[in-house]
């Protein structure tokens, strides 16, 4: 009796598929890891995020674009008289309107203005690089034109004094901005040709908010910096009344 129904249960197990309990099926959607919450894809992004392909020729472009539009712009305004220099500014102040589009040494608008310049350059990701490009000339235009005509009335230390402490984080935020503007636009002409499967991953999505997040705070703080600490970190280094009023 027992044999017979030892016999009748492996008949009716083999009646309803072979095995009467299956394994379930084990594999993970990659959407739903790390329990399927947003926090969860985002930290899987964040592990997989590498922000220095950001920073590879295309920075190294923009330092060279940049350092050789202030290297020229020195030499051309260092090449004008200092009086002829003086005076065209002289009239330049007195011709300027009450109204003047530039940015007062106060906090909002500077920042204002900054951040301006910052969505200028980064831009480039949408027009093909052209507008980073052009932002990077133009500020190195600015930064090497007025070293030029400082440095002649003063010194470098004075200059050094004046840029550094706020200048360094401002213009490495600048940098990147181009790169991510140069950047864009080649991956999409890789894409384009049929060497990449997307234009942008969504690794390279995450890595650019962040990025872009970071770019701002940098801005912000530079803002800050030159209007509540630039002047007095310069006059403790170089003494009272080294500086130009």
């Amino acid at each position: 009796m027992s044999g017979d129904s030892d016999r009748r249960e492996t008949e009716g197990s083999a009646d309803r598929g072979g095995d009467p309990d299956p394994a379930p099926d084990r594999t993970r959607d990659p959407d739903r890891s790390n329990g399927g919450t947003s926090g969860g894809s985002i930290r899987a992004l964040h592990r997989e995020a590498r922000f220095t392909r950001w920073l590879r020729w295309h920075l190294v472009a923009a330092l060279f674009v940049f350092f050789g539009s202030a290297f020229a712009a020195y030499a051309v305004v260092g090449s004008v008289p200092i009086a002829q220099l003086e005076a065209l500014v002289e009239q330049l102040q007195a011709e300027a309107p009450a109204d003047s589009p530039l940015p007062e040494l106060a906090f909002v608008p500077l920042l204002v203005n900054n951040l301006r310049a910052l969505a200028l350059i980064g831009l480039g990701a949408i027009t093909g690089g052209l507008l980073s490009l052009f932002g990077l000339v133009v500020n190195g235009v600015i930064v090497g034109a007025v070293v030029s005509v400082v440095v002649r009335q003063t010194s470098w230390a004075v200059i050094l004094a004046l840029l550094l402490p706020h200048g360094v984080i401002e213009l490495s935020a600048f940098f990147v901005a181009a790169a991510v503007g140069l950047r864009v636009p080649h991956r999409v002409v890789r894409y384009l040709l049929g060497w990449d499967e997307t234009p942008l991953s969504r690794v390279e999505l995450y890595e650019l908010a962040v990025i872009a997040v970071v770019l701002v705070a940098m801005i912000v703080v530079a803002a800050w910096i030159e209007v509540y600490l630039t002047r007095d970190v310069a006059e403790w280094l170089l003494g009272p009344g080294a500086l130009p009023e």
